[in-house]
């Protein structure tokens, strides 16, 4: 056998606490935003002059990029809101929607459609039962407060930090060092689990935890930074040594 060519298991042995991302990690936010687009495309006849499709590739671009420009503090989150659908309707040339009510409906729409991703609510229950668990988030607070809700997730986590609460945004070291801090553990000590490599892998490599990088399999990650890359949350238990059901 080719040992060579067997993935290396990382050694979690000292990790005390394990804190998620929660968007795309936990919960599937690009399926449920992807059909809200489609309901808010079905609901008013001025977007239906261009494909379902032309719609939601306008804003997510145009949410990409507001994104990351909040991040960097470039735009508030009142203009971000604002400035996705403006943008999108100018590149569509739609001109007669207001943005506030297309916002509202949108973000309706959004919250009817969230759901786990894939067997992430059984590892994050099973993880629960043997480390300390927190969640860290970027989203909006009024956004993320009712996920929390919605999914019950106090029940199995100790620690629910939104960056807009905090006043930083990952990548940033000082919502590690924080989030740190609230465990009581050192960040040596600490497992970030997370989508977002430039957000997650990156921003807790570099404040001192481990990392884990949810990577869906039909992507080819490149990136070096992460102790473990995963596509399936099998692998995430396995690497943390927590027992799987049959």
């Amino acid at each position: 056998m080719d040992t060579q060519s067997q993935p290396v298991r990382p050694d979690f042995s000292k990790i005390q606490c394990v804190f998620f991302d929660l968007d795309d990690t936990l919960i599937d936010h690009r399926k449920a935003q992807e059909r809200a687009l489609v309901d808010v495309w079905t609901q008013y006849p001025e977007l239906q002059q261009v494909e379902p499709l032309d719609f939601a590739r306008e804003y997510a671009a145009s949410n990409y990029r507001l994104w990351d420009a909040y991040r960097k503090s470039e735009v508030t989150q009142a203009e971000l809101r604002r400035l996705r659908f403006e943008q999108t309707f100018r590149q569509l040339r739609v001109d007669s929607l207001d943005w506030r009510e297309v916002d509202q409906v949108y973000m309706d729409c959004y919250s009817r459609h969230w759901d786990w991703i894939p067997d992430a609510r059984h590892a994050l229950i099973e993880i629960s039962k043997h480390y300390p668990v927190g969640i860290m988030t970027n989203g909006f607070i009024f956004v993320q407060k009712k996920k929390f809700e919605y999914f019950s997730l106090n029940r199995h986590t100790r620690h629910l930090i939104i960056s807009e609460e905090v006043g930083f945004l990952k990548p940033d070291p000082r919502i590690f060092a924080f989030a740190a801090e609230k465990s009581g553990f050192d960040p040596g000590d600490l497992l970030y689990v997370g989508d977002s490599y430039s957000s997650d892998i990156v921003g807790g490599s570099r404040s001192g935890w481990k990392t884990a990088w949810y990577h869906p399999a039909e992507l080819d990650p490149d990136e070096d930074l992460a102790d473990l890359v995963f596509s399936g949350y099998a692998e995430l238990l396995k690497a943390l040594a927590v027992p799987q059901r049959e």
